[in-house]
């Protein structure tokens, strides 16, 4: 996974509201925006703005609807993203590397 998408997932969920939302579609199959935007009082408007950096950063799919956009997992984008973290513990364990804060310096 390359950096730069690793950047839009973490700006993506660096917000409470985001995480949020990343939660609540992560919670089901697939969510109506209209429930998001019960939450927040967001017009579906206001909720395809509130959902933008989620779908650049590929954590989310929009499945187009009449009414409301419906949001769900992209579970490829999980996936690779899970990849990435259990590559990098993986290789922390395997060479032996610490946290600067296991060492002794405070």
């Amino acid at each position: 996974m390359a950096a730069d998408n690793i950047v839009a997932i973490v700006k993506a969920l660096g917000s409470a509201e985001n995480l949020e939302i990343f939660e609540m579609i992560s919670s089901s199959a697939e969510i109506c925006g209209c429930k998001i935007g019960e939450r927040f009082k967001l017009d579906k408007e206001g909720v395809d703005r509130m959902v933008s950096d989620l779908v650049i950063s590929g954590l989310i799919d929009v499945v187009k609807g009449d009414n409301w956009d419906h949001y769900k997992i992209n579970e490829t984008e999980m996936c690779l993203l899970n990849k990435y973290f259990n590559d990098r513990i993986f290789e922390c364990r395997s060479t032996g590397c610490k946290c600067k804060c296991n060492s002794g310096c405070c």
